[in-house]
Parts: structure tokens; sequence; C-alpha cells
């Protein structure tokens, strides 16, 4: 190894170092301090520290500036077009998604100005969950390197940029994979006895893809379940292949690819959509195939390798920023909380995630709970941390008495009167103000399909789907349990009961409900960390 490239190399990992430092204890905390702040003093806490580095020479990120512009404009799009909490006032909604639109205008051209976007998107906006957090944390350490490298600008700083922002994206796949090599005695006892067919038959009885047959996803999983192993493996091997990405850029490009394709066949087979992952992955895969040679070949190489090694162990041990583990047992038994409405014609109509924007996630997962006093057994999708449960879960085979055992031996018990009663207090208010002709969304209906996408895409059901056509009378909340019975490969509907009842104040005559939405604030605050 030349001295001109050891030389690199040094710059390349204090400059990477810096970054993560200035990521994790000046950039996280000013974010999480200022989105718990109204709009104004958002604008004010960051603008203002930030105005003197109009006055200092600004570093040249190249073609990252473009990749930066990118993500940006992906989360501008989804907290823009974001429908309304319609039982808070619409103003200062409205408000924040312009104001939403102008700073990530302004952040493409002066990236200081992301501290107050990332204020609104993640305060404001609901923006900081699960599905965002990625591309928000590539956000977050483009801008640490822009202040780094504005202060203390180094020949290693293009190469540190390519580096922190690789190792960003990767670790979100590679604590993934450790989070399965902990789950059994052996690293690789996930991959060898997870039946992953069992996720496509919870997805389907949780409302994704119902538009298909019973016998069709029977027909599909009785095939699959032969797949699960090598499946299992090319899922471990994508999200462990971000360890040697940076050994070769050609490596790093693919690695960047196969990660947007892993999402693709997890949206296909469990309807989780992980929209903003995919593009993300794949500008950032374009953008580093179109990078100069020269100037990056710090970024890659065994040094290199090495210290990105270094910083995707220390964001799996949550010391940089905190992917989530993203790993279970997954099974074939899924009890859930299903809410329907009747509309003033007597319509009897499902109503699903997708309606209950901006709280899509929430109703789309494990939402309802404290209002059952059945023992829940598993989280979302069905999925749970014990292989040993799973096992007893596959036995009973969908025999309601030893399910009814299993339940009153591992599972809790999660009703809540307070948390019940402010949900129905909220649902109350939020078809009551949709009665009486509220907007759900910022677009009109005409232009609903430019709406982003949702990542629960949990949107069917026994009902035909609520759009908002009708006004509402009436909300009912149901508890169902239904199981995949493996040795017949049939989907069976185990429990089905009425849980509450709400009606509601007959609506103002010539109103109605102008928009599909959804929502429900009764979730309780994200945990999901900075």
């Amino acid at each position: 190894m030349g001295t001109p490239l050891l030389a690199a190399y040094l710059h390349t990992a204090v400059t990477v170092s810096a970054v993560a430092a200035c990521y994790r204890f000046a950039i996280s905390p000013t974010v999480r301090a200022i989105a718990r702040r109204p709009s104004r003093l958002i604008l004010i806490a960051s603008i203002t520290p930030a105005v003197p580095l109009a006055f200092l020479s600004s570093p040249d990120p190249g073609p990252f500036r473009w990749f930066a512009m990118v993500v940006i404009a992906l989360l501008t799009w989804q907290g823009a077009t974001s429908d309304y909490d319609v039982t808070e006032p619409i103003g200062p909604q409205r408000l924040d998604k312009r104001l939403l639109l102008v700073l990530g205008a302004a952040s493409c051209f002066w990236p200081p100005a992301l501290l107050a976007w990332m204020g609104v998107y993640c305060g404001k906006l609901r923006g900081w969950k699960h599905h965002a957090m990625m591309p928000l944390r590539l956000l977050k350490a483009y801008l640490a390197w822009f202040l780094v490298a504005t202060f203390f600008e180094t020949p290693g700083s293009p190469a540190a940029l390519l580096l922190v922002l690789g190792c960003v994206s990767l670790s979100h796949y590679v604590k993934p994979a450790w989070s399965k090599a902990r789950l059994g005695p052996r690293p690789w006892s996930w991959t060898w006895h997870n039946r992953t067919h069992y996720l496509i038959a919870s997805a389907y009885s949780w409302g994704w893809a119902r538009f298909l047959r019973p016998e069709t996803v029977s027909r599909v999983l009785r095939r699959a379940r032969g797949l699960d192993r090598p499946v299992n493996v090319l899922a471990m091997a994508t999200e462990a292949a971000g360890l040697i990405a940076f050994l070769d850029r050609r490596l790093l490009i693919a690695v960047l690819a196969a990660t947007a394709v892993f999402n693709v066949a997890v949206a296909l087979a469990s309807g989780i959509l992980f929209w903003e992952n995919i593009g993300t992955n794949i500008a950032l895969a374009i953008t580093v195939g179109l990078l100069p040679a020269a100037e990056y070949d710090a970024a890659f190489g065994w040094p290199a390798a090495l210290l990105a090694l270094a910083v995707l162990v220390l964001s799996a041990a949550d010391l940089l920023w905190q992917p989530w583990h993203l790993g279970w047992w997954d099974s074939p038994f899924t009890a859930r909380v299903h809410w329907q409405v009747e509309t003033v014609s007597g319509e009897q109509q499902g109503l699903y995630n997708g309606f209950m924007c901006p709280y899509e996630r929430e109703f789309g997962r494990v939402l309802g709970y404290f209002l059952t006093s059945e023992p829940v057994l598993h989280d979302h999708l069905g999925i749970v941390w014990d292989r040993r449960l799973r096992d007893l879960i596959v036995h009973a085979d969908g025999d309601q008495e030893t399910l009814r055992r299993l339940k009153k031996t591992y599972g809790r018990v999660l009703k809540d009167e307070q948390q019940a009663n402010e949900h129905f207090d909220f649902l109350t208010r939020m078809f009551s103000h949709l009665n009486n002709g509220v907007p759900k969304g910022p677009l009109p209906r005409a232009l609903r399909w430019l709406k982003a996408p949702g990542g629960q895409l949990y949107r069917w059901g026994d009902l035909p789907p609520y759009r908002g056509d009708e006004a509402v009378r009436r909300i009912t909340i149901r508890y169902e349990e239904r199981c995949y019975r493996t040795t017949t490969g049939d989907f069976v509907l185990l429990a089905d009961d009425v849980l509450h009842e709400i009606d509601l104040v007959r609506p103002k005559p010539d109103h109605g409900s102008t928009s599909c939405a959804k929502s429900s604030s009764t979730a309780a605050p994200t945990s999901e960390s900075c």
C-alpha cells in the first residue's frame, strides 16, 4: 500500500469518526429536542445557529448532493401528502406541510436547513417511524458530514461521506441478521428451523392480498414450505453482506441492489412495504456507480472494510444509531382487532388501516389489544420470540381448546380501560368531523392517487373497504382469531367477537365524509429511538 493511499485511509478514518460523533452527540439530540417544539420555535432553534455557516466555504458533496435531493424528495412527498389528523385543528397541520415543502427545497441547496426540515417532519408530521428511519438517518449523516467538512475539511472527506452513508444504510440489514443469529442456541438455528412460509399465511389472515382465493394461497404455501431453508439462507446472506461490502465498489453496488430486491420480496410475501428503503438504496447504488474512481479509492479495500465493520458493530450495539432487531419465529396463528363501519345507507364496510392515515402503521399492526381481555400470544403477523412456543402453536393446528391453554399459559392480557376510552373518544371525534365535511387530506379527491404509499398493506378483509363515500352512523370493533392449519392447508376463523359499538350522532344535513383517510391518535407515543 503506497504512502499517499495510506494517508488517505487515515484521513478517512479520522473524518468518519468525527462524523459519527457529530451524528451521535449533536445532530440526533438536537432533532429530538426541537421536534417536540412548536413550528415557530423549530425554525428559530434550527436556523439561527446555522446562519454563520452561510459565511463559510461549503464542502462539495459531489454526486451525493443529488442522492440527498432524492431522499429529501421521497420523504417530503410522504410528509406533505399524508392525511390530516381530523381530531386536531387542520390549519396548523396544513401550514406544517407547506413549511415542509419550503424547507425540503431549501435543504436541497443548503444542507443546514435539514435540521429544521427534520424537526418538522419528525415532530409535527409524525415522520419518525420505522419505515422512514433508514433514509432519515442517511440525511442526518449527510448533515453531520457537511458540518464536519465545513469546520475540519480533510482530503479524505468525500470518501468518508460514502463510507458513512453506506454504513448507515447497511446497518439496517446487518443488525437484523445479528438478531436472527441470536434467536436459537446456534447462529444458524433461525436459518435452519424458521418456517418462513408461515409469514405468508399470517399476512393473508391479517389482511394482505385477501383478493386472492384461500385455495390459491394454500397452493402457494404448499410449494413455498419446501423453500424455507434456501430463502432463509438468502435472507441472512443479503442482510449480512454489508459486513464485507466495502472491499470493492462493485460489491457495494451489488449489496445495495440486493437489499432493494430483498425489500420487494418482503412486501410481496408479507404486505410490509419499505418503499422508502427501496428507493433510497437504489438511489445510493446508482450514486456509487457514478462516483469518480480516484477520489473515492479510500472508501474501498480491506482498511475501509475494517473501518466499516467497526461502524456496523457499534451501530448494532446501539452506540451510534439504533436499527431495529427484526428477528423472530413465524407462526400460523393470528389474533387481531378489526374495525368496521355501518354507513347511513346501512351498508357494512371494513375500516382498514389504509383509511386511517396518518396512523395507518398503528392500525395495520397490533393496535386494539387494550380493548380485549383475551390473552395475546404473539406480536404483529403472529410472530413470537420463543421457538418452543412457535412449535406448540403449530402442533395445536387450530384446535381451540389447545390454543386456549397456550394463551392462558404464555399469553398476556393487555386490556386497559383508560386507553379504550381514549380510543372510543378518538374514533367518535374523527368520524363526527368527517361526517360534517372536514377534509381528510391535503389532496383533492381527484388527486388522491398522488398520495405517497403506506407501509402496512393490510387493506382487505371480509367486507368491502370503506373509502369515505358515505357518512358513518356506527363503528363496530371486533376481535378475531384466525389460523392456517398446516395439516390440511385450510384457513379457519376461530373467534369473531364484538368488543364495542360506537353510535355516532346523525350527521348534519347536506354534509358527508368527503375524503378517504384513516387515523388513530390513541396509539402509544413511538418508542423508536433517533
